[in-house]
């Protein structure tokens, strides 16, 4: 008997979840298909995957296919969203219907507006965090971990190579330099422009240099008073 019950119990319990959800459905569906031409009706019910349609598939995905605090972080607050989504959007459809009917106010355009806008945004949530998922993905991460790896492994080669070329580039313009030096040292810087002396002047030069130099040894000779030395020089002069 209370296995029965039990029984029962989850029963209706998928029946009012299924009736709730399919209510809903359609109250959002009804709005969005407002917002369409009617050879587009069909295209409506893709719409349903933003809202209740996401919201179970990312319940689907968060019990049996996600891995990792990422993927569970992203499946769980996409159905929140799409759940709070799928409120707002059967609430205005509600008031939009009622307010047609006479039953309440009809709302304004700016507040159609601004549904449509937030359903928009709603199915670009959706699309993002469909992406952000898989990007996510635990071996996606791990690609994603090593390649970072190989690229800081590059990087700190090439800083390397760029510090030993700096190294080495220093020692070639210091050994430039010097070979540099001693080439500039040894080249002739000679005035070449100046004339050349002829022969005879070199030879006149010559003897004036030694007719001056015993000159000089005679004054020499009697300035210590050496007569010895004074009659030597005066013989060779």
């Amino acid at each position: 008997m209370k296995n029965l019950i039990q029984w029962i119990g989850k029963l209706l319990f998928w029946v009012m979840a299924t009736a709730l959800i399919v209510y809903a459905a359609s109250r959002t569906l009804d709005f969005v298909n407002s917002t369409l031409g009617a050879e587009d009706q069909i295209i409506g019910y893709l719409a349903l995957f933003a809202t209740t349609g996401g919201a179970i598939a990312w319940l689907a995905v968060f019990l049996y296919n996600s891995k990792g605090i990422a993927q569970k972080g992203i499946a769980l607050i996409m159905i929140v969203i799409d759940v709070l989504g799928e409120i707002s959007l059967f609430t205005i459809d509600t008031l939009m219907r009622s307010g047609q009917n006479g039953l309440t106010s009809t709302l304004a355009p700016e507040e159609v507006r601004a549904t449509v806008m937030g359903m928009s945004i709603l199915i670009g949530v959706n699309i993002i965090a469909t992406f952000a998922y898989h990007v996510m993905d635990a071996d996606n991460m791990a690609a994603m971990e090593d390649q970072i790896s190989d690229w800081q492994i590059d990087l700190t080669i090439q800083k390397a190579k760029r510090e030993k070329a700096t190294s080495i580039a220093n020692e070639i313009a210091q050994r430039e330099a010097d070979a540099y030096a001693v080439v500039q040292k040894n080249k002739d810087r000679s005035d070449r422009t100046l004339p050349e002396r002829t022969i005879g002047e070199a030879f006149s030069n010559l003897f004036r240099k030694n007719s001056r130099g015993e000159e000089m040894h005679l004054v020499a000779a009697e300035t210590v008073n050496m007569p010895e030395l004074q009659e030597t020089e005066r013989n060779k002069l």
